[in-house]
């Protein structure tokens, strides 16, 4: 049986520095801090409508999952707004803070989304992308 309510719930990233990574997720995504569990060493982040969208994970000093190299771990996560201004704003802001940006501002190929991927302090990477096409879909090429 397949899951009938399909919304992501959150997303939890293992961090090394929380305090570093609690300061990016605040400062670039505009995140509010809802949260903080001092015993397990975690942080929730939030948009505003949930309790939490981000929750951060300080690993142990001696971890070895770090910046996408050991234990397999997320490819990205993105986060959409409502303009492709948003996205092209953030360039600037990105660059300014010496953040690695992966890719973009660009349009992408498939979902035809303006979209900037970048670092966060620990090597994950965050997507920003406009969502106006979401629900636009064409139909392929020869279908009738």
């Amino acid at each position: 049986m397949a899951l009938r309510r399909k919304t992501l719930g959150h997303v939890v990233l293992n961090v090394r520095d929380l305090k570093r990574s609690e300061r990016f997720y605040r400062d670039i995504l505009g995140m509010a801090v809802s949260g903080r569990n001092r015993r397990t060493k975690m942080s929730f982040l939030s948009f505003g409508r949930e309790h939490h969208d981000i929750a951060l994970m300080e690993l142990p000093s001696k971890a070895k999952r770090i910046a996408g190299e050991g234990v397999p771990g997320l490819h990205h996560f993105s986060v959409y707004v409502g303009t492709d201004k948003e996205v092209d704003d953030l360039y600037p802001v990105l660059k300014r803070r010496r953040i690695p940006i992966v890719s973009g501002p660009e349009i992408l190929e498939v979902a035809r989304n303006r979209s900037i991927s970048f670092l966060d302090p620990d090597g994950n990477r965050v997507e920003v992308a406009c969502n106006r096409n979401k629900f636009k879909r064409r139909a392929p090429k020869g279908a009738n």
